[in-house]
């Protein structure tokens, strides 16, 4: 007989129950076919969980790009207004 604990998807009809604050699993599983199903189940959530993260991932590195192309546009903006006010200075001072 194997028992496991119900997985952790809200949507999951077993409930764990709490004793002296540790998690109480769930009822003892001896089909084979229920431990099957229940492992792909769990299979499934980590797969839902990693899709969701990797896209997550992606936008994060596309707003990253993006905030490194303003940075280098605003410094090369910064470093044409130096040089128009190294400009102005010297024209001045003729």
């Amino acid at each position: 007989m194997t028992q496991i604990a119900p997985a952790e998807n809200p949507t999951s009809q077993s409930k764990k129950t709490k004793v002296n604050g540790q998690a109480k699993p769930g009822r003892a599983i001896s089909d084979p076919k229920e431990v099957a199903q229940l492992v792909m189940m769990r299979i499934d959530h980590v797969n839902s969980k990693k899709d969701e993260l990797t896209i997550a991932v992606k936008v994060l590195a596309d707003t990253a790009k993006q905030l490194v192309s303003v940075y280098a546009n605003q410094q090369t903006q910064i470093a044409k207004l130096a040089k128009r006010v190294e400009e102005l200075e010297k024209a001045k001072g003729n």
